[in-house]
């Protein structure tokens, strides 16, 4: 799998990884004067992206062999931070709620993934998929939210409607691959690789789209 994502497919792998600081750099530039709540954690959401592939190289630099567990982390970090995306979009206090729900059960689904189910260095498939689906689920709460809201005509001018889009495409797109990533490698570094082909094309896919979200926000 090493020589698939190295030599192979390099433009791949290195599309991918850089993929995020196209949306920190135009975030950093639209930050002046900037109070948007929403603007500023997706550019943290989005600097979670680029510190997490900065650390994932680090390690491969450094010899390790497995740094799989930043999945446990990142899966953490960028959920509570597109959940509270959603927390501030929302109104109704039961929805606010869910979230905060949702971001309870899910620290105690990572921990139990972590350190009583797959372990800490495979796949967070379990606490992943959760995560993605919740996710999912607040996207398209906020596609109904915006079926009931008459004021709202030109949907491409509402960047959380963008933004669920987004989300809605990658995490759906990307579940499958984690569900079956465990599974796969145990079968073959072949089929492994084609998980792993899937969520590096969709990672390019959805950064590039949040550049263009931020200067939504920020309009």
């Amino acid at each position: 799998m090493d020589f698939f994502i190295g030599h192979i497919y390099p433009w791949l792998r290195w599309t991918s990884i850089l993929s995020p600081v196209l949306p920190l750099v135009i975030g950093l530039w639209l930050i002046r004067k900037q109070k948007n709540k929403k603007f500023m954690l997706l550019l943290l959401f989005i600097t979670i992206g680029v510190l997490t592939e900065a650390v994932s190289l680090i390690t491969v630099w450094s010899g390790t062999k497995n740094n799989l567990w930043l999945g446990h982390v990142y899966t953490l970090l960028g959920f509570s931070v597109l959940a509270g995306i959603f927390y501030y979009s929302f109104d109704k206090l039961i929805l606010k709620r869910s979230i905060i729900g949702g971001f309870v059960g899910l620290c105690l689904l990572i921990y139990y993934d972590s350190f009583m189910a797959d372990g800490i260095m495979k796949m967070n498939s379990v606490s992943r998929i959760a995560a993605n689906a919740m996710l999912i689920m607040m996207a398209i709460t906020y596609f109904y939210k915006v079926a009931n809201n008459a004021k709202i005509i030109y949907l491409d001018r509402d960047p959380m409607f963008l933004l669920s889009c987004t989300i809605l495409i990658y995490y759906a797109g990307t579940s499958m691959s984690y569900a079956i990533f465990n599974e796969a490698l145990a079968i073959s570094y072949d089929t492994a690789r084609i998980c792993l082909a899937i969520i590096f094309v969709l990672n390019v896919l959805f950064y590039s789209s949040q550049a263009f979200i931020l200067k939504r926000m920020a309009a």
